[in-house]
């Protein structure tokens, strides 16, 4: 009670220094007022230290004004929460999960590195789950800006094994090499090899079509339509497929050639012919081009087989009937 007594009556008398060092001690909060008539004006209530004023609380201040408060180092302990818009001029430094929410605006990010661009990773991947990557302008995938000679940009599965990449200008893809240079009008081909398949150096425009009744056009350096595909039908000259064999193994000496009445027997039972694939099979797998040519070309070489072996049979009754007319003319004389 006597150093209740001794505040309240320094502040009073309007004491402005008091050189001793005083410790005031409550079991209950601390009340400073200033304007106590409530006549309004702006007497102030600061606070001091080592000659520099600490804190300034006024009636003008809805939100008081605390001047020095982050200059030094200041300790939180436990949860620490700014409600409103809270303001820090000088580096943050989090050392423990920091969460944002709502809207956020950052002018530079960087992870693991001081940022040089918006957003700066060092050492570090981009993971989106459950959402997409959208851009509202062009999308460029630019590597090696050091110079360094790293400029690959690579296409990986689940297992983080390479599928594909891009090095120097050169697609490469787990199935062989495919080198491109593309622009707004033409497209340049060079000499090179994709997976087993050959290619020569062309130069022609790449179109692709988009849209309900659009088509995909290859069109070559005289700007000449070589091929086309539209609505699931392609159109070009000519189609050249790589096969293994060719069914001249039917015109070899040693041909097990099936007899027309086999053929009959096995058609009646099984519905199509001798090594053609069922309706089922076409249906459900799709039909082989390649497959389903070679056999027919093995069906006509076969059908040619029976053709000629009829037509000696048909030449020997006719050799027959004629003898036989010419033996009945002279029986008659």
């Amino acid at each position: 009670m006597i150093k209740k007594i001794t505040i309240a009556g320094l502040l009073l008398l309007g004491v402005s220094t008091v050189k001793a060092q005083h410790v005031i001690q409550t079991v209950r909060g601390i009340h400073i007022k200033a304007d106590t008539d409530a006549k309004g004006g702006n007497e102030g209530v600061s606070l001091f230290a080592a000659n520099k004023e600490l804190a300034y609380f006024t009636p003008a201040n809805n939100v008081h004004l605390v001047r020095t408060f982050f200059k030094k180092e200041t300790i939180f302990q436990d949860l620490t929460r700014f409600y409103g818009i809270a303001h820090f001029h000088r580096d943050a430094n989090v050392y423990g999960n920091f969460s944002v929410s709502g809207n956020s605006t950052f002018s530079k990010i960087g992870i693991g590195i001081t940022p040089q661009e918006g957003i700066h990773l060092s050492g570090r991947n981009i993971r989106v789950d459950g959402g997409e990557f959208q851009s509202h302008g062009p999308i460029v995938l630019h590597p090696d800006v050091d110079n360094n000679g790293d400029d690959i940009i690579s296409f990986r599965n689940s297992t983080n094994v390479e599928m594909a990449k891009i090095h120097d200008g050169v697609l490469t893809t787990n199935a062989g090499v495919f080198n491109t240079n593309i622009s707004t009008e033409n497209a340049q081909i060079q000499q090179g090899t994709f997976g087993s398949v050959s290619y020569t150096k062309s130069t022609g425009r790449l179109n692709l079509g988009h849209g309900k009744n659009d088509k995909i056009s290859f069109v070559n350096g005289d700007n000449n339509e070589m091929a086309s595909l539209q609505n699931g039908i392609m159109t070009l000259d000519k189609v050249v497929l790589n096969i293994g064999s060719f069914p001249d193994y039917v015109f070899s000496e040693d041909y097990d050639l099936m007899p027309l009445k086999d053929v009959a027997t096995y058609i009646k039972e099984n519905k199509h012919l001798p090594n053609m694939p069922s309706e089922k099979e076409v249906v459900s797998k799709g039909m082989d081009v390649k497959q389903i040519n070679t056999i027919l070309v093995e069906k006509v070489e076969e059908l040619t087989l029976h053709t000629i072996a009829q037509e000696e049979k048909i030449n020997i009754l006719l050799r027959e009937l004629k003898a036989i007319k010419n033996q009945l003319k002279l029986n008659q004389k």
